[in-house]
């Protein structure tokens, strides 16, 4: 009876450890799930707010960048903590102090050129016209009492009358373009025929084409309104035709057109002279520029700069594109119609 007894409790005994064991493993498997879990969770809401960090921080940067497009001036407000984006923003206070710093030297130095150009070109008109006048004066002398057979001294003169008018064109040039980028001149769009005005540059280009023997086919409707100063778009189509009979070849063809949409009045220019090389189309608008092309033709790469002065500041612009398959080049003068 007693040995019975023995025999349940020891089982009994031994079922209560194993329950007890395995309410123990339970337990720490609670534990090690609830700590994996908050571990995870935890390790989700550091990610989750440093994420939110990076991207607030991201923004900021975003932002300096975009002051900086806009040539606003930026500030440290992160100064002197260290964290990525202190380091950042204190490199991009850095690199626009530095861009400031070289912007304003290459005005100083545009500024210094331009007021140098101008004052050398208002010097050069005195001694200019002084010139005029006494060659004027010994082309009298000389058709009253020069010997006719002599013609070295008519070559002279030919010469002279020849260096002088370019020396005029040079310096009228340059007091032109110093104008425009002092911005001394007013536009005064009195002028809405912009066909008058076309062709009154026409009349004055006509000469030059006759001598070269270039015809026009020109093609323009009956009227086109456009607001516009016409001494100065006038002097920007002369500079575009100019060009036009300049490069051509003798006996060429200059094609002119004129057309208007809702918003452009479109002047196009096309010649079959020599064309520009590719990467050249906005290079040639540039100040003192002049094509790879250019070998023996005369010029000082100041007519299409000019040109596209004068049109930006009637708020239009102009396109350059060479010919193809045709030789030669297409200058584009658009002008706002309102």
């Amino acid at each position: 009876m007693y040995s019975d007894w023995d025999t349940s409790w020891s089982v009994s005994e031994k079922v209560i450890v194993d329950t007890k064991k395995e309410e123990k493993r339970m337990n720490i498997t609670i534990i090690a799930v609830a700590v994996t879990a908050g571990a995870i969770l935890g390790g989700t809401a550091i990610y989750v707010y440093q994420e939110k960090c990076r991207q607030k921080e991201l923004k900021l940067l975003a932002e300096c960048m975009e002051k900086i497009l806009r040539e606003e001036k930026i500030h440290e407000v992160k100064a002197g903590e260290e964290t990525l984006y202190a380091r950042l923003e204190s490199r991009l206070v850095r690199i626009q102090e530095m861009l400031n710093g070289r912007t304003e030297a290459a005005e100083k130095s545009k500024d210094e050129i331009q007021k140098l150009i101008s004052e050398i070109a208002h010097q050069m008109r005195t001694p200019l016209a002084n010139i005029r006048t006494y060659q004027e004066l010994l082309e009298e002398e000389w058709s009253k009492n020069g010997a006719k057979t002599d013609e070295n001294v008519d070559n002279y003169l030919s010469a002279m009358r020849s260096g002088e008018q370019q020396l005029e064109f040079l310096t009228e040039g340059f007091v032109k373009m110093s104008r425009l980028e002092q911005n001394m001149i007013q536009i005064r769009k009195e002028e809405t025929d912009l066909l008058k005005t076309v062709r009154n540059s026409l009349g004055r280009i006509q000469k030059r084409a006759e001598e070269k023997q270039i015809a026009f086919r020109i093609e323009m409707p009956q009227e086109v309104k456009c607001p516009h100063d016409a001494n100065w778009i006038g002097e920007a189509i002369d500079n575009v035709l100019d060009n036009a009979v300049k490069y051509s070849q003798i006996g060429g063809i200059i094609e002119m057109k004129i057309q208007k949409n809702e918003m452009h009045a479109k002047i196009t220019v096309k010649d079959n002279g020599l064309g520009i090389e590719k990467g050249e189309e906005h290079k040639i608008f540039q100040r003192f520029y002049r094509g790879k092309n250019v070998t023996t033709q005369k010029g000082y790469g100041i007519g299409l700069y000019l040109a596209r002065k004068i049109v930006s500041l009637h708020g239009g612009f102009m396109i350059a594109k060479n010919r193809y398959p045709e030789k030669g080049l297409m200058i584009e003068i658009n002008l706002p119609v309102c």
